[in-house]
């Protein structure tokens, strides 16, 4: 509650976030607002797509950011094992359908796929 106040007299925004899941079957674009609570989402099984086509995530994003007209600046959470041109154009595709002219809605950019940071543990040495 106190950082709540806090937060709010700095004069700090709260903005949305769009999480976007992406991965090489299916991928999903799910808005939430500061505190996690889901306003909308789609996948791109919802809108009969190709699950895993390229075109798949683009359509999604764009999808759910022509639904969400009336939020403002967002900032967007890519995860996901697909590549990176598939993260990039679902990333595009958002701001094909949140922009208003030249205005990008568009307030930071993270990746926040996990890495690996030591791999897997080695096979013991055989005895002979």
């Amino acid at each position: 509650m106190a950082a709540d106040v806090l937060e709010q007299t700095r004069g700090e925004q709260k903005h949305d976030i769009v999480h976007m899941l992406i991965m090489r079957n299916n991928s999903f674009v799910t808005v939430t607002d500061a505190k996690g609570n889901k306003k909308l989402g789609a996948s791109a099984g919802s809108l009969d797509q190709g699950k895993s086509s390229r075109y798949a995530c683009d359509a999604t994003a764009e999808h759910v950011a022509r639904t969400a007209v009336n939020l403002g600046p967002a900032v967007i959470k890519v995860k996901g094992s697909a590549f990176f041109k598939k993260k990039k154009e679902a990333i595009l595709g958002w701001k094909e359908g949140s922009s208003y002219g030249d205005q990008s809605r568009i307030v930071q950019l993270q990746d926040v796929t996990r890495l690996a940071h030591n791999g897997c543990r080695r096979r013991k040495q055989r005895r002979i």
